[in-house]
């Protein structure tokens, strides 16, 4: 008797030192969600108690958790370790909690991968998450959330890409999806409180705007200032979800000034921009938006044609680059403003060196999107052809009840043809007495339109003038200028140069500006040390983007590698 009740003793004792650490397990990840954006100490702390849980999917939750703060904290190379670690341990499990944390580890990876403008790898990474989502089965509250994130991962390598439209039109439809979706989940008891679920809810609101605003800002370059207007608007509603974060986040209102102050860039507005960046200098260490405004403030400086504040801030901007690599999304910007301010300041050799690394930079990133957009077409294809490949087999299925709609089809077709030709009929019958009445009036002929022969040879000597000059190059040149000095019409000039050259006003312009340019370059090589914004102003662009593209689609190949050639 004595034995049994000892037994029995040892049991209750089991029992409640396994629901003991059950309830730990509880607490800490109740604090490891309440710090996962606001306090990284407190995350390491927590995720090293949750590391000792017995329950397995809890220990690399914890890693996660360790990894997510070590990407805070600008640990970029440490975190993208941890990950590929928990991937590797995890590479052949079923089990359906140790796939949601792989889910998470392949978001983190995602963002370092972006972050390094390595857009092939996030890629990559987006479509194996999208995969791994789709063996989760059951398409519950949480595959909705995560098929979400995975839609949305996509959207933004859309958007580097230059796929604006397409991107922002996934954003709007995920942002709409959301309250559905948390609802849902605090439903499954996937966040422990109402809190925890309302929390995060607003978290992906606030980010799904902020990306909607970042798709605008992107897209401003190629398309009008209302994408500008569009961009700042969708940065206020991010900031005013912000400000209802429970709890609140320190650095919000900095980060949408930053924000702010790269709207007021792209518009121009470079003093407005620094006296903003002057407002929240002061906790750019606390909040880690020192290098941002290092960057933000060298292209000020550099637009205000301060000189040595571009190349202090220019540097600063390195300088912390190269002791923590974290996210390229400038670099290649500013190596290019330092070969501009230095070619300026007639220093050649550091002028040289930056457009070296500018060029080099853009290299990595057209040879990058140009094997991301090869992997996103072949995405496309493949999802495409399951699609079809779907249709054609319910195609089979439905064949029979595909065959009697047809035929009923058809017995509605012919009644609707023998109802139009009897009404046709007596139709023709009444327009037949109609012309009988007005066959003896005469048909008045129709005009022709012609160019007078005259006009058109002003216009043609005017073009001979025009490609012997170089007001083409003049950024400021476009089709209104040249009409107003042929004394003529844009419809006019248009129409002679479809006619005589065989292609667009535009075509025509951008033909000369780059045969000019490639002239030079054959001519003079020092001309192929010189930046791609800097050949670019040359030959009337604003845009060093607009400039590739458009030598692209006329060369075959860019700028840089065209210059390769004559190397």
């Amino acid at each position: 008797m004595k034995r049994l009740l000892f037994f029995v003793l040892i049991l209750l004792n089991i029992q409640f030192l396994s629901a003991q650490k059950t309830d730990n397990d509880e607490i800490y990840l109740q604090k490891l969600y309440k710090y996962t954006n606001s306090n990284n100490d407190s995350i390491f702390y927590y995720s090293n108690k949750l590391k000792k849980s017995e329950n397995e999917c809890n220990r690399y939750r914890a890693l996660n958790f360790e990894a997510k703060a070590l990407y805070q904290t600008d640990k970029c190379v440490e975190s993208e370790e941890k990950c590929l670690t928990i991937l590797k341990e995890l590479n052949n499990t079923d089990v359906k909690c140790l796939k949601l944390n792989k889910l998470t580890a392949l978001n983190r990876l995602f963002w370092i991968y972006k972050n390094k403008t390595d857009y092939n790898k996030a890629f990559e990474i987006a479509i194996r998450r999208k995969k791994l989502t789709e063996t989760l089965g059951k398409k519950n509250a949480i595959y909705n959330a995560s098929i979400l994130g995975d839609y949305n991962n996509i959207a933004i390598i859309k958007d580097c890409m230059g796929f604006y439209t397409e991107s922002r039109k996934i954003l709007k439809e995920s942002y709409a999806k959301l309250p559905e979706i948390y609802f849902n989940l605090s439903k499954t008891d996937y966040y422990k409180n109402p809190n925890q679920s309302e929390y995060f809810l607003k978290l992906n609101q606030s980010s799904t705007l902020n990306l909607i605003a970042e798709s605008y800002l992107n897209s401003s370059a190629d398309y009008t200032s209302k994408d500008l207007d569009s961009a700042s608007i969708y940065f206020k509603k991010a900031y005013n979800v912000a400000k209802t974060f429970n709890p609140p986040h320190k650095n919000s209102e900095t980060l949408y000034q930053i924000r702010e102050v790269e709207v007021l860039i792209a518009k121009k507005k470079f003093k407005n921009a620094l006296e903003l960046i002057q407002k929240f200098n002061s906790n750019s260490k606390e909040f880690k938006t020192e290098q941002n405004i290092n960057s933000l403030k060298a292209i000020c400086f550099y637009n205000l044609n301060n000189t040595d504040s571009t190349l202090i801030y220019g540097k600063k901007y390195l300088l912390c680059y190269n002791e923590n690599p974290k996210s390229k999304k400038r670099l290649h910007v500013i190596y290019d403003i330092l070969a501009n301010q230095y070619y300026k300041n007639n220093q050649k050799d550091s002028a040289y060196k930056y457009s070296e690394l500018t060029i080099k930079e853009l290299n990595f990133i057209t040879d990058n999107k140009n094997a991301t957009n090869k992997l996103h077409y072949l995405y496309d294809f493949n999802n495409t052809k399951e699609l079809n490949e779907t249709i054609k087999n319910t195609n089979k299925k439905n064949k029979y009840t595909f065959i009697f709609y047809s035929f009923v089809l058809l017995i509605i077709a012919i009644i609707i043809i023998y109802y139009f030709y009897k009404k046709n009929r007596k139709t023709k019958i009444e327009l037949a007495k109609i012309n009988i009445e007005v066959k003896d009036k005469p048909i008045t002929p129709k005009k022709e339109y012609n160019i007078n022969e005259e006009l058109e040879e002003t216009v043609l000597n005017g073009l001979i003038d025009l490609e012997n000059s170089k007001d083409f190059l003049k950024p400021t040149f476009n089709i209104n200028v040249l009409t107003k000095k042929l004394n003529t019409n844009t419809t006019y000039l248009s129409y002679i140069i479809n006619k005589t050259k065989n292609k667009t006003f535009k075509n025509y312009i951008t033909e000369l500006r780059i045969e000019y340019l490639i002239k030079l370059l054959a001519e003079n090589k020092d001309y192929r040390k010189y930046t791609i914004k800097y050949l670019a102003e040359e030959i009337g662009y604003t845009n060093a983007s607009a400039f590739t593209r458009a030598f692209k689609k006329y060369k075959g190949v860019t700028p840089s590698e065209f210059i390769k050639t004559l190397k």
